[in-house]
């Protein structure tokens, strides 16, 4: 899970830089299940992340790894750039997806 700030008038720019970066852990990264992403309904610069991971091993090792490809590598610096502050991740194991778009209704215990 990531929570962070972004800059006033960045929240698009943000939030392009956030679907970049899923889409290229989807295609390149084995375990990446994607993300969401939401805004604060309180704090309008304020966004949480959730990204799907197979396993916490998985999500341990994509932060182990350094953003080396080029399109990757533009998508983090332009959402750096965004970012007025963050939170450093932290990682959450998956219960349950009631989403529309998750997995089913089963509990992941």
């Amino acid at each position: 899970m990531y929570r962070g700030k972004v800059k006033p008038g960045q929240e698009e720019a943000f939030a392009t830089a956030w679907r970049g970066i899923t889409r290229w852990m989807r295609t390149h990264v084995s375990g990446a299940r994607g993300s969401l992403l939401v805004r604060s309904a309180e704090e309008s610069l304020v966004f949480v992340g959730i990204a799907r991971w197979a396993s916490r091993a998985a999500w341990e090792a994509s932060q182990a790894r350094s953003p080396q490809d080029p399109e990757l590598l533009a998508h983090v610096q332009a959402m750096r750039a965004t970012a007025e502050r963050s939170r450093p991740p932290a990682f959450h194991e998956e219960v349950s997806d009631l989403t529309l778009g998750g997995e089913g209704e089963e509990d992941r215990t």
